[in-house]
């Protein structure tokens, strides 16, 4: 998804954003008959899927796990898939649902961020398969009825119809400075710097992408990528075309190799020139400025073909041109500076990956990306390689370290070893007993700096400060000051016994809800107001467990007494022991006395109580709950806190893809499964 549309589209043009849009009755009876609209249907929409994917971004250090959906539709008979690179892009696991209801896995064959364009294969389906097939001439004309297929927010077997209006669009407005327009692609990741998009008014809205556009003769005409977010007037589709050639090149080799010059275009627009197409910037060291060409020169002719772009929408189809040529063959490009033209020889070098591998590091804290060339040209850097810190957790290792390591730093070294991709930090993922601070060598704001970083490993457990227990009469009350007694027309003020818990020292002398309690050993019980319920638990904290005591109070306008011995109080949440678990993402507490009878669960109820589950997470992902009390992993019984960690790496050592939790929600018994892929350490 890009990082921003132009600036006269921004409040509306989004990847996979649209708003729902109904032609008129009077539309439908000037365009093709239901008839023409129901063959167009039927020739494609078989062989429409939607397409689930599990995302996983980095935020505050660590994985982020996501769920998303798009469209898609298969194109050969081995089963391929196209799409959008946006609907694929850092995903993790893919699964397509077929109009029947048919589920199937998917495997990501190749993405191209450049055209947003991918390729899924669908397992365990007999082949050949049936498919849809592309126009085979780019033939579409302005006012053309065409038709969007997919699945907007994942209903399945949906259909939009629309016009033509526009069959080559560039995103740049009449009202903005088309140099800027490549600057508000996704500057890792742009799309549309080589293709043009064909506009259209089929409404299309989030889960859209990566569906097909269809003519009236049940042809793929192009790939819808982007819509509107409001008014639903206006969408854009990738050209069959361009479709077929970057699809043919992923499934037969992975992914689109491109050539550079390092420069960028615009068109000459406002320049007042006529011939050619301009050159806005030149990378330092890439081959246009090995060449001698700058900022300002115009290229004519590349080996004597003119290159010429009147408006931006010519400039893609030039940047193409250039990125077809064969890297490391000389070319012939006529260039003009001023009023002087002349020919240079310029050799296309290989373009690299435009973005590196991310990943998380727990031991450091720190989630980083693998710096390219490309990446450290487009930040002014003066380095090549390393990892780019794209944040940290909050108190971790990084965030405490000596200095701190700030977000966007390059890291270079670790204990002098140079850090050029994620794999180079293995070393450091294996425990080392007791922890020694690493020394980290990194690049920010200018300068090369060192840190002392102390690793951390393993889920994190908090032991609570050891804490006595204290006398309990085992009942939660109500203060009832005299005012409110009298308003109440009660005879005397005291504590009202709101609840009687197992174990009740007071129950078990015959106490019930809804006595009052006036005094304690001869001595009044005062409720100074109606809010300081502590009151009563201070004054029994003040004798000793196994005490002999008696309370006094009024059970109506009868007088009571309840001689009783006390107990030992349940241990506090603040007590109890806690677990965070990194691979679920989630954070686990034994489970105490209150839990277990606000749950109505028995006393001895065995297992854990999911305390914290955070977004993005295996166990969010899961539909985990906070307050869910963990019975089971995969079968093992778990107990307490000191079986979770056993049961979830026998659970995660298990065969098959997923594994179940039983957990007790709301009274009731529930399984929830996680599929091992969602947790980082079985990648």
């Amino acid at each position: 998804m890009p990082n921003r549309p132009p600036s006269f589209l921004l409040a509306a043009v989004l990847a996979v954003a649209g708003a729902a849009f109904v032609p008129s009755p009077a539309a439908f009876a000037a365009g093709p008959s239901v008839e023409d609209l129901a063959q167009a249907r039927e020739a494609v929409m078989p062989h429409v899927v939607s397409i689930l994917v599990v995302r996983e971004d980095f935020e505050a250090g660590e994985p982020k796990l996501s769920v998303g959906s798009g469209s898609g539709t298969v194109i050969s008979a081995e089963g391929h898939i196209a799409t959008n690179a946006h609907v694929t892009d850092k995903g993790r696991s893919f699964r397509v649902v077929f109009g029947d209801g048919r589920e199937r896995e998917a495997i990501l064959i190749g993405q191209d961020t450049a055209a947003d364009l991918a390729v899924l294969k669908v397992q365990g389906v007999p082949t050949p398969m049936p498919f849809a097939r592309f126009a085979e001439a780019d033939d579409l004309r302005p006012g053309e009825t065409v038709l969007a297929m997919g699945a907007p927010w994942g209903l399945s077997n949906s259909l939009s119809a629309g016009v033509v209006n526009n069959p080559r669009r560039l995103l740049v407005s009449l009202f903005e400075d088309e140099a800027d327009y490549e600057d508000s692609l996704d500057a890792d990741a742009p799309t549309g710097r080589y293709y043009a998009w064909i506009q259209h008014d089929a409404a299309i809205a989030p889960g859209n992408s990566g569906g097909p556009l269809v003519d009236l003769e049940g042809r793929i005409v192009g790939v819808n990528t982007r819509g509107m977010l409001f008014g639903g007037d206006l969408a854009f589709a990738i050209p069959a075309d361009d479709v077929k050639t970057v699809v043919a090149e992923l499934i037969a080799k992975g992914r689109v190799q491109r050539s550079t010059l390092g420069l960028r275009l615009r068109s000459l627009r406002g320049s007042g020139e006529t011939k050619g197409v301009m050159v806005t910037s030149v990378e330092r060291s890439g081959a246009a400025a090995k060449a001698g060409l700058e900022p300002g020169d115009r290229l004519l002719s590349l080996e004597g073909m003119a290159l010429d772009a009147p408006q931006a929408v010519d400039v893609p189809a030039i940047q193409r041109r250039l990125a077809e040529l064969p890297a490391g063959q000389a070319i012939a490009l006529r260039v003009a500076r001023g009023a002087s033209e002349r020919t240079v020889s310029v050799t296309p070098e290989e373009a690299g990956e435009t973005r590196g591998e991310s990943a998380s590091f727990a031991p450091f804290g720190i989630a980083v990306q693998a710096l390219t060339p490309a990446m450290s040209e487009r930040r002014r850097l003066d380095v090549d390689a390393g990892l780019l810190v794209a944040s940290l957790r909050a108190g971790g290792p990084a965030a405490t370290a000596r200095p701190p390591l700030p977000a966007g730093a390059v890291l270079l070294k670790v204990d002098g070893q140079p850090m050029a991709a994620v794999a180079d930090l293995a070393p450091w993922s294996a425990a080392r007993r007791p922890a020694t601070p690493v020394v980290l060598e990194y690049l920010a704001d200018g300068q090369r700096l060192l840190s002392a970083l102390t690793p951390a490993w393993g889920d994190r457990s908090r032991q609570p400060l050891p804490e006595l227990p204290k006398a309990w009469a085992g009942v939660d009350v109500q203060p009832i000051p005299t005012s409110l007694a009298q308003t109440m027309g009660l005879p005397s003020s005291g504590f009202r016994i709101t609840r009687l818990y197992p174990g009740s020292a007071l129950a078990a002398a015959g106490a019930k809800v809804g006595d009052l309690v006036t005094a304690l050993d001869g001595q009044p019980l005062e409720a100074v107001n109606d809010s300081r319920a502590e009151l009563f638990a201070q004054r029994v904290r003040e004798f000793e467990i196994g005490d002999r005591v008696v309370f006094d109070g009024l059970r109506g306008t009868e007088r009571e007494r309840w001689t009783t011995t006390l107990v030992a109080s349940p241990v506090p949440v603040s007590g109890l022991r806690t677990m965070d678990v990194s691979s679920l993402r989630a954070q686990f507490r034994e489970l105490g006395f209150h839990d277990r009878v606000e749950r109505d669960l028995p006393l001895d109820q065995p297992g854990v109580l999911l305390q914290v589950v955070e977004g993005g997470g295996a166990a969010g992902l899961a539909h985990l709950k906070a307050g869910d009390v963990v019975v089971r992993i995969a079968g093992q019984t778990v107990d307490g806190l000191d079986r979770l960690r056993p049961a979830l790496q026998a659970a995660l050592a298990g065969e098959g893809e997923r594994f179940a939790i039983d957990v007790l929600r709301h009274g009731e018994a529930r399984i929830v499964q996680i599929e091992r892929r969602w947790i980082p350490e079985t990648r």
